[in-house]
């Protein structure tokens, strides 16, 4: 049982830093097109989910949570201005 909870706490952490990394380098997630309004729009609102899923369940605390957040909601809005939303497309 030990092990396991050691490689949950392991596998949190390394997701922290790697959202932090993201919002303090000013970088989306690989794979997603830094050039395209739509792209940092669609991983800066993943990257929300996920931040507010970990904060719903205690992985992170209010603070974490209130500083990971604003960058990141930043950069969604900023691509929303910039282009289209990708959420209204269609199939």
């Amino acid at each position: 049982m030990i092990p396991f909870l050691l490689m949950a706490a392991l596998l949190v952490a390394l997701i922290v830093v790697v959202i932090a990394a993201g919002v303090r380098g000013g970088t989306v997630e690989p794979g997603w097109r830094a050039d395209d309004p739509a792209s940092r729009q669609e991983a800066a609102l993943a990257q929300l989910a996920e931040l507010e899923f970990e904060y719903q369940t205690g992985k992170i605390n209010e603070e974490e949570y209130r500083e990971m957040r604003g960058p990141l909601a930043r950069v969604a809005i900023e691509a929303r201005k910039q282009g289209s939303d990708p959420l209204e497309e269609g199939p």
